[in-house]
């Protein structure tokens, strides 16, 4: 999540170290009925990031009964018997306390918006190795702790309600916390939400609407909406519950080289190519390269004495043509050996031709590596010579955009590990050569790139056999990544 500025709430108190942020009324609403719908009799309810308790009315009106946790005091708390705890405090507790008797938790309903802050935060850098012990899904960040920590503590039958940050579904990260939740609980719904949703409180992020059972014996069919536009979009779309209902295996990609990704809205002939492919790293070696470990001592803006190495850190937009980002210094084999922060990996690729792709930002691009060149933590394929073009073509598709940033990874970071998840498709060699010439064309005629994009897109969906509305879609979605992603 990139968040524009400090906001200082409650005593100078750093709101971004806190994570917290307000949920709107309509999406507590939303969570609150539809929670009651699948269980109206249950009484209990634990919000463990309670905040202003804007959660809870739907709850309270119904006559249950409430307890919260919060690390923040804010007064007031009207609905909820409330204690100013860490709720990772809480469930070390729990946890604990099995050692010795194993009491289920009395809770019939969980419901939060958990902390949105990551790694980088104080709490989870000072206390990284007790976290790990007691996260076995990994201690990434707060959202996905509480989220853990919830599905543990849950008893069968109890319904976890949750707006949170969406990068769980697809990020390598979180396969473990992915893999908790396939094997003890049902999901009935999840819903992507716009990006502009906590944008009025200085918060750029990514979240979704989370309704889990705990236990696997409630499955059904899982309610899923892509993502809205706008918050009235998701407005509209909520009080209409204009969802897709679909079977749980549709939502699950696991084969080959993926991690359990969940898929939203995805078309089952777009699923269909990672089963029926060979995934791109078992064709071609995709790697990463040289970490510097300190850009500013060892890489140069401008070609100049000293540092004259072409440096591809992230093609970024660029497609087909690149550009050096920086120019690494002539003696970076010597640094590597004298500083160990600066890494050389895979260094029987280096100065060979090849492609680099990019890995920061929504889109997804790949442009020819030239043999002078290295590349730094952005996944580098180094194909054949020969195959360097139509497979440039090919990672310059809309499809592939589609699969990466639809599909395999929802958040900012591509690594070498998604991209080497790609299905590689069955082209013919009269394919091959015609992709083969239009990169090339663009590469050393100057062709319009995106004239050459619609080119190549044609020859992908016939070959994909991607029909005309699902081509439509991964189209739309390439031009649209700030709402799609």
């Amino acid at each position: 999540m990139a968040r524009k500025v400090k906001v200082l709430i409650n005593n100078g108190i750093d709101k971004r170290e806190i994570g917290y942020y307000s949920t709107p009324s309509f999406i507590a609403d939303y969570l609150t009925s539809e929670m009651l719908s699948l269980n109206p009799d249950g009484k209990d309810v634990l919000d463990p990031a309670v905040g202003k308790e804007e959660l809870l009315k739907g709850f309270f009106l119904a006559g249950k009964h409430i307890d919260s946790y919060d690390i923040i005091d804010y007064k007031h708390y009207e609905m909820s018997d409330y204690c100013q705890r860490n709720f990772l405090d809480v469930y070390a507790d729990f946890v604990a306390n099995q050692f010795f008797s194993i009491v289920p938790s009395k809770y019939d309903y969980m419901i939060a918006n958990p902390p949105y802050n990551c790694h980088e935060i104080e709490y989870i850098r000072k206390n990284k190795k007790w976290l790990n012990s007691l996260f076995p899904v990994g201690a990434y960040n707060m959202y996905s702790m509480f989220l853990s920590a919830m599905i543990s503590m849950a008893k069968d039958g109890c319904l976890i309600g949750v707006v949170v940050a969406d990068s769980f579904l697809t990020s390598i990260y979180h396969a473990k916390l992915r893999e908790q939740i396939f094997q003890s609980c049902s999901i009935h719904q999840i819903i992507l939400c716009p990006s502009d949703l906590f944008l009025g409180q200085q918060a750029d992020v990514r979240t979704c609407i989370l309704i889990l059972q705990k236990g696997i014996g409630y499955q059904s069919d899982v309610l899923v909406a892509n993502r809205a536009e706008n918050v009235e979009q998701l407005k509209k779309i909520l009080s209409n519950h204009t969802l897709k209902r679909v079977p749980l295996e549709s939502i699950r990609l696991n084969c080959g080289k993926t991690t359990n990704q969940i898929l939203i809205d995805v078309n089952q002939s777009v699923v269909n190519l990672f089963h029926d492919n060979i995934p791109l790293g078992d064709i071609f070696k995709c790697v990463t390269c040289i970490s510097t470990g300190n850009d500013s001592i060892y890489l140069s803006k401008e070609k100049k004495e000293g540092y004259t190495i072409p440096f591809y850190k992230n093609p970024a937009s660029r497609k087909f043509v690149g550009k050096a980002d920086a120019y690494l210094t002539d003696y970076f084999l010597t640094v590597h050996h004298d500083d160990k922060n600066f890494i050389v990996r895979n260094k029987d690729l280096l100065h060979r031709e090849g492609i680099a792709c990019s890995s920061m930002g929504l889109p997804f691009s790949a442009v020819y590596l030239p043999k002078e060149a290295v590349t730094g933590v952005n996944p580098t394929i180094f194909p054949p010579i020969e195959d360097i073009n139509w497979l440039l073509s090919y990672l310059n598709s809309s499809l592939v955009t589609y699969l990466i940033r639809g599909v395999l990874i929802r958040s900012n970071m591509v690594t070498s590990g998604y991209v080497s998840c790609l299905p590689i498709l069955n082209f013919s060699s009269d394919e091959k050569k015609e992709l083969s010439e239009i990169a090339n064309d663009v590469r050393t005629e100057g062709k319009c790139v995106e004239e050459a994009i619609d080119e190549i897109d044609a020859l992908v969906f016939r070959r994909a056999q991607i029909n005309f509305d699902v081509a439509t879609h991964i189209q739309y979605f390439r031009h649209h990544l700030g709402t799609c992603v």
